[in-house]
């Protein structure tokens, strides 16, 4: 009887146990990009963070975030809500003592998952957008989910997933496309221009798919200068100088380099490359010279009168924060100032980068110097004729310099170098 009231006793307690499982189970895990950084940012950041350390806490950075405050204690204490100074001012009664300061109280709920975030152990986690990209899993079927119609055919992998949020959405496909319709739209979308006479007349008398049709419009010089001119925005191209009577400049040859990349389908990486280093290059063509135009399409001022030194800086910067938005979709010139307010990157790093431009010799003046020289090809044949005279009776250095004389415009002076030498040389009341 004993053992049969213990047994009895023991599955009810299994049962009890399941059931609260089943009901309650572990409290799900607050995740710190997605729950807590929005809070923070929203609320806390512009005190506490970036350019302001209002009583020494900063919520940029983890390590930052658990230090010790001015008051010589921590604001957070990983895996204790209840003894953390931050909990507190949220909580407080007094207006004077509440954060955020002359503000409106954080809700409830927002509390509430700062709470349970700090009591999980305040794992603070990495910046989404630095996380390698991981590919979605596709279902097996997913071939058999045809986007037209009711048709079940062979589609691309995205349309998987433009299906599943059209049906999440409660939406349907569109119809299929008239065929003449969906040819305009397409050419438009590749090369800026409507279908030619004879592409649209091959198209509608079926001598050639829908897919022919895309490879002729990709085969266009009219692919090459329509989507240049998305890169071209990124790289500031300008035929002007930008600043003051905003005179002509002359700069076409990185434009066309551009859209000759573009018609050659180059890879991304070199595509890069080329631009950002070019002349570093072992034996660089002229083309992966005038690559290295990218960063000479800052804004140039020749004014009388203005700082040359100034305006190089200047340039330098700009190139710093446009490399960074072009190849990262960081908003660089936010760290020129201050630590960045929503990625991770401190003050410090910005002007560690910026070293690795901060070796050039452009300044304001009205050549723009150093430049590239471009020559007729009767003249480059007589050109590449004295660096080879040059090299077989005087030799490979020689024939470098001579090469390097003929093919760059240098500038007369370092204006960087001018201004120290001339601090360096003043007597010595005026310094």
């Amino acid at each position: 009887m004993f053992t049969n009231r213990l047994a009895l006793l023991f599955s009810v307690l299994i049962g009890l146990t399941l059931i609260g499982f089943y009901f309650f189970g572990p409290e799900k895990e607050v995740d710190f990009n997605t729950d807590i950084k929005p809070i923070l940012n929203k609320h806390c950041i512009s005190c506490h963070g970036g350019v302001k350390k209002n009583g020494g806490f900063s919520l940029l950075f983890e390590e930052e975030a658990l230090a010790a405050t001015e008051s010589g204690h921590p604001a957070i204490v990983p895996g204790s809500a209840s003894a953390s100074e931050l909990i507190k001012r949220l909580t407080h009664s007094d207006p004077e003592l509440r954060m955020p300061y002359q503000r409106a109280q954080l809700s409830e709920e927002e509390i509430d998952l700062l709470k349970k975030w700090i009591d999980q152990g305040a794992k603070w986690g990495k910046h989404w957008a630095y996380e390698p990209v991981k590919a979605p899993e596709l279902p097996s079927n997913f071939s058999t989910a045809g986007l037209g119609g009711n048709e079940a055919q062979a589609q691309a992998p995205i349309d998987f997933f433009v299906q599943e949020q059209l049906t999440a959405q409660g939406l349907s496909p569109a119809p299929k496309e008239d065929p003449m319709r969906l040819l305009r739209r397409v050419a438009l979308d590749i090369t800026g221009l409507p279908p030619t006479e004879a592409l649209a007349r091959d198209f509608s008398a079926g001598k050639i798919t829908y897919e022919q049709a895309v490879d002729q419009l990709l085969n266009s010089e009219a692919y090459g200068e329509k989507w240049a001119t998305w890169w071209l925005d990124l790289a500031r191209y300008a035929d002007t100088k930008g600043y003051e009577r905003d005179v002509s400049r002359t700069f076409w040859p990185y434009r066309d380099w551009v859209i000759r990349s573009f018609n050659a389908d180059k890879p991304f990486d070199q595509f890069t490359i080329e631009q950002l280093a070019g002349d570093l290059l072992p034996d660089p063509t002229q083309d992966q010279l005038t690559a290295t135009a990218f960063h000479r399409n800052t804004m140039n001022n020749d004014e009388g009168g203005t700082e040359d030194e100034e305006f190089r800086v200047a340039a330098v910067l700009d190139r710093v924060n446009t490399t960074f938005e072009v190849w990262q979709s960081t908003t660089m010139a936010c760290v020129q100032c201050h630590s960045h307010p929503y990625d991770p990157i401190r003050h410090e790093e910005y002007y560690q980068s910026l070293a690795f431009f901060n070796n050039t010799r452009d300044e304001d003046t009205h050549d723009e110097e150093p430049k590239l020289r471009f020559y007729e090809a009767e003249d480059q044949a007589k050109v590449e004729q004295i660096v080879n005279w040059a090299r077989q009776n005087e030799g490979n250095v020689s024939a470098k310099q001579r090469d390097n004389f003929l093919k760059f415009y240098e500038p007369k002076y370092a204006a960087h170098l001018i201004l120290r030498t001339e601090i360096c040389r003043a007597p010595r009341h005026r310094l």
